[in-house]
């Protein structure tokens, strides 16, 4: 761009340089100059000298314009002779009288002897301007001398020139690019352009000079007001003018950064279509995976043993090896809820039979206990008594006899262990009593058929080797979601070293050897503990206190349930 402003300025600067020097350097021109000269309107002329010199005027006016053609290369061209008498030819033909001392240039063009001066834009508000110069009218003339054979001065030729015609490829440039500015120096630093505004612009030669930048190379300018501008400039040769173009930095790297934008949007545009397509993609594998893990987070035990929940949730997958996989884990699923149901349903009945046949061994043992009791009985003549405790012995048996159920309401233990209690207490009359403390809420509680009578017959094979009278107490209560009962007898003969014994033992019992080493006799606690922890497991109660002197106590216990069909709820297997 600069280079550009640099060759369209020379080329016109050359022009109205080389009309004045075909002005100088012609014959004809020269000739009727002088004979205008010498014959020019002056006080006292003849009128035909007078007439003379207007012919000349005309003919030096025929040769200017064949000169500049007719496009007028040159606003005007003046000639003025050495004593004041001025020949306007161009836009205007007419002779006038000037005080030449009083020009600007007068001076500077006599000292240059020959040499072209060229002055700073000034306005002629009596010429025609163009474009961009009309409101501003400002002209720039290029003056130089007429001089004799000798070297004296004739005469001045001055070729005045519009500045639009001059700087008309700068103001269109910078109407193309309105970021970039050009200024233009003469020879005497002088701003000559831009020469229509009359803004104050920095003095961008002074700071190019102190930069001592290289012609043709670019820069950077750093103006405290403005910022930091990038800059080139061009002199003109032969004229020793100075073209500089300035840009501000932000401007120049502006295209830089809507290259870098546009990089970045396509860049990021790119990555979005992308994801999307990745998205796409994984879509159609995470969703028949997630379908799939949700259908196997389903098989739990829960759900394996529901009857209503037969089928698993399909994965629907297009995909062969995901509807592979799928299938695979709807066979197992079924494979898992019949193999389940069979063991679960085998292990139902092993529970129950196991608990039936610890329960069977009470019946055999009690009723060699209740012959026994009957044949003293017989010996001593107690028949009243015999025919009570028969039939004291008919309603327990029909009880134990029983095996439907294997939980029954407390109420329903305490009403036959009484029965069994009072055949004790006809054997025994005043050396035996009993007593019932049942707390309240507990009678409907349901716990394992005939957990008390092995304790109370343990209390009477064990526990009563003291003279009596004995005393038995059975109460129950209630704590923290657990049931409570208590067998205490006034004995008092377990040692606390035997309890530790006891309590260990039965801790440690191994369920699958006890199972299948049942026997009767001997099974009289154990057989309490074996059933407590069949039904109950960890929560399952056996305690032994001995802590209280001449009193031992029995605790057994487990989760509340008042119904069957809670108990059997939260034990299935059963």
């Amino acid at each position: 761009m600069c280079a550009s402003v640099e060759s369209s300025v020379r080329t016109q600067l050359d022009s109205i340089s080389s009309i004045s020097m075909n002005i100088v350097y012609s014959n004809a021109i020269k000739m009727n100059f002088r004979e205008f000269s010498t014959t020019f309107q002056r006080d006292g002329t003849p009128p035909a000298d007078q007439a003379a010199s207007r012919e000349k005027a005309m003919a030096i006016h025929d040769i200017v314009t064949a000169m500049i053609g007719a496009y007028q290369s040159a606003s005007e061209i003046n000639l003025y002779t050495m004593d004041g008498s001025c020949v306007e030819a161009g836009y205007w033909l007419r002779t006038t009288t000037v005080d030449l001392e009083r020009l600007p240039w007068y001076s500077q063009t006599l000292a240059l002897n020959g040499h072209k001066y060229i002055t700073a834009p000034v306005v002629n508000r009596e010429l025609p301007a163009k474009g961009e110069n009309q409101k501003s009218q400002k002209f720039i003339s290029l003056v130089r001398l007429f001089l004799d054979t000798d070297g004296k001065p004739e005469g001045i030729v001055e070729v005045v020139q519009d500045c639009d015609r001059i700087f008309s490829l700068s103001s269109q440039l910078e109407s193309q690019n309105p970021d970039s500015r050009v200024f233009i120096y003469n020879s005497r630093q002088e701003l000559v352009y831009p020469y229509a505004s009359d803004s104050s612009y920095p003095d961008y030669y002074a700071m190019i000079t102190h930069t001592a930048a290289a012609e043709g190379q670019a820069g950077v300018l750093n103006t405290e007001s403005s910022g930091k501008f990038l800059f080139t400039y061009q002199t003109i040769e032969g004229y020793d003018w100075t073209v500089i173009l300035v840009r501000p930095q932000s401007a120049f790297y502006k295209s830089l950064s809507l290259f870098r934008t546009t990089f970045f949007l396509i860049g990021a545009l790119s990555i979005l279509v992308t994801l999307f397509i990745c998205f796409f993609i994984s879509k159609r594998l995470t969703v028949p995976l997630e379908k799939l893990t949700a259908a196997t987070g389903k098989i739990t035990i829960s759900r394996v043993l529901d009857e209503k929940k037969v089928n698993l949730t399909s994965a629907d997958s297009s995909i062969k090896e995901l509807s592979l996989l799928c299938e695979s884990i709807r066979s197992m699923y079924e494979k898992l809820r019949s193999t389940s149901q069979e063991v679960l349903l085998s292990k139902s009945e092993e529970t129950r039979a196991k608990f039936q046949a610890a329960q069977s061994l009470i019946n055999p043992h009690f009723l060699y206990n209740c012959l026994t009791n009957i044949s003293v009985m017989a010996e001593e003549n107690m028949n009243e008594d015999i025919i009570r405790m028969c039939r004291y012995l008919c309603d327990y048996f029909r009880y134990i006899s029983s095996s439907r159920e294997m939980i029954v309401p407390l109420k329903e233990e305490i009403f036959y262990t009484e029965c069994y209690l009072n055949c004790m207490q006809m054997r025994f009359h005043e050396g035996f009593t009993y007593n019932m403390n049942i707390g309240e809420g507990t009678e409907q509680i349901y716990i394992p058929k005939l957990i008390i009578q092995p304790i109370v017959e343990n209390v009477f094979k064990y526990g009563f080797q003291i003279t009596p009278p004995w005393q038995l107490s059975i109460s129950s209560y209630s704590e923290n979601g657990q049931w409570y009962l208590k067998v205490e007898d006034n004995g008092g003969l377990l040692s606390e070293e035997k309890k530790e014994e006891l309590l260990k033992l039965y801790e440690n019992l191994d369920m699958n050897k006890e199972w299948n080493s049942l026997q009767i006799g001997n099974m009289g606690l154990k057989n309490v503990c074996l059933r407590l922890r069949l039904l109950y497991g960890t929560e399952a109660v056996f305690q032994i206190d001995c802590s209280t002197p001449g009193r031992t106590s029995f605790i057994v216990g487990g989760p509340i349930y008042q119904s069957r069909e809670e108990y059997y709820e939260h034990h299935p297997e059963l």
